[in-house]
């Protein structure tokens, strides 16, 4: 009996112990003075608290942000050695005339340790069929396309540090969700892009880590940016889409999305996530993935789980066991 007990329990003793040692050897962390970094998207979020937290730690921090707002924000918080940049990574030449600044202001000879590719948006939210091509256009410019140009824009300047290149990815970015599959794609092209980067670079000596955030509080998944997201996937869906669900389906879908975004709007603990950024960009050995969140999506991703209970499970979280069937399928019964 107890030689049973003790084989059903060693692969568990054997998890426990690969965690400590994994959790030792990524402890050690290279010295954060005299480092510069770039960071996109700190106006808010993620990387308003990472520039912030980062600049803290003696870094020289280059903050792009969108707006003059966001800018004078994180001017109040920081130090002076922290610099903001205007930045719109949708935009090419905007990217250009960052890396023209950023490249002006290093010591002669100096380039980036890290490069942090935060910014993103979540796009409209809702069916399939209520999107068109362009609304994927819009969230591939900032999420994929954006992240791409300001890899390829700096990494000289990286790769003469033999630094750093993060990518935040997303959940989403292995599990889709029915309701966003334009930014769950350009999160899988972040994953594959990531992949493709880092085993590029292993000679450099430059190192890629993917951050895969779960929801957490930040400005993206508000339940105000979700409830005008929805609004506006359905009021610019076609005649034929809005006839074919009908009115009443979107009211429900509507409803079911903003309790669910309110429910979820707890969990405001985003150093988790800036903490995992340091952690990329200061470890002795940095990981590939950095999973946060719930234990429940990382087994959701790694796991091998049915498709078809997955299917389910993601349908449950959209409607909240609601069931509600479009106005076609109802005049066909």
């Amino acid at each position: 009996m107890l030689n049973w007990i003790l084989f059903i329990l060693s692969p568990i003793w054997l998890f426990v112990i690969y965690r400590i040692i994994n959790r030792l050897i990524r402890t050690p962390r290279v010295g954060y003075t005299g480092k510069y970094i770039v960071i996109t998207g700190c106006d808010t979020g993620f990387g308003f608290l990472s520039a912030k937290q980062l600049d803290g730690l003696g870094c020289h921090v280059f903050a792009g942000c969108l707006t003059e707002k966001g800018e004078d924000e994180l001017r109040k918080v920081c130090s002076n050695r922290l610099q903001t940049v205007r930045l719109d990574i949708s935009k090419p030449e905007s990217i250009r005339q960052a890396y023209q600044v950023v490249k002006s202001k290093l010591p002669p000879g100096k380039g980036l340790w890290g490069l942090v590719n935060n910014a993103g948006i979540a796009g409209k939210r809702g069916r399939l069929e209520w999107f068109e091509l362009s609304d994927y256009k819009f969230v591939a410019d900032v999420n994929l396309y954006g992240l791409i140009d300001m890899t390829m824009t700096f990494l000289q300047l990286v790769k003469k540090e033999r630094g750093r290149i993060v990518n935040t990815s997303s959940m989403g970015g292995r599990i889709t969700m029915t309701d966003l599959v334009p930014y769950n794609m350009t999160k899988y092209g972040v994953e594959c892009f990531s992949d493709g980067l880092r085993r590029s670079l292993t000679q450099y000596g430059v190192q890629v880590s993917i951050i895969e955030p779960s929801r957490f509080g930040t400005n993206i998944v508000s339940p105000e940016v979700t409830a005008k997201a929805v609004n506006a996937a359905w009021d610019e869906a076609s005649p034929e889409a809005k006839e074919e669900f009908g009115d009443e389906y979107f009211r429900l879908y509507r409803k079911c999305t903003l309790e669910d975004r309110a429910a979820s709007a707890a969990p405001t603990t985003i150093t988790d996530v800036t903490n995992c950024y340091e952690h990329a960009l200061f470890s002795w050995l940095p990981k590939v993935r950095y999973v946060v969140g719930p234990l429940i999506h990382e087994l959701m991703a790694n796991l091998p789980i049915p498709e078809t209970l997955i299917d389910r499970f993601l349908e449950f979280i959209v409607w909240r066991g609601v069931v509600i069937t479009p106005a076609f399928l109802q005049k066909q019964r």
